[in-house]
């Protein structure tokens, strides 16, 4: 079964809609269903690379943060986290180092549960850093670049 004949609600045509699967589809629990959006071979997100320490960074899509001119540190704040939305987060060149501080005292939780901080920081350039919301006060750290670091203090 081919995703396109399996559209069950449609936004243009048979090209893009959602596509409601069965436990026995998916491997979860019997009688659970899942929908999912079908049809384009790839979606596209919003992208910047004129993120500014002078406004907050949106909590989806990806950030180039590309430090600043000045002789110091750069400390970015993003908004606060989208339940189940993703946003990358990349540490450029400029001033090191280069820190990522959440707007109201949300917190970023790692992979050890009980690490939680309010602030990451970046002393290397080209450290990539994957965030999820789960909830509206805690992003999860999907992945981390070895040159970030979470930190309980703020900046």
């Amino acid at each position: 079964m081919s995703n396109e004949s399996s559209i069950i609600t449609s936004v243009y045509g048979r090209r893009i809609g959602l596509q409601q699967m069965s436990s026995a589809q998916t491997g979860s629990v019997a009688g659970r269903k899942s929908e999912f959006l079908v049809g384009p071979d790839e979606h596209k997100i919003g992208v910047t690379t004129a993120e500014s320490t002078g406004t907050n960074l949106k909590p989806h899509g990806v950030s180039f943060l590309p430090g600043t001119s000045a002789a110091s540190s750069s400390v970015y704040i993003i908004d606060p986290p989208i339940p189940g939305v993703r946003k990358t987060v990349v540490f450029t060149s400029g001033n090191l180092p280069q820190y990522l501080k959440t707007a109201n005292g949300e917190t970023f939780r790692t992979s050890a549960d009980s690490t939680v901080a309010t602030v990451l920081s970046s002393t290397l350039t080209g450290a990539v850093v994957e965030l999820i919301g789960l909830t509206t006060a805690i992003y999860g750290l999907l992945t981390n670049g070895t040159s970030v670091i979470s930190r309980a203090a703020t900046t």
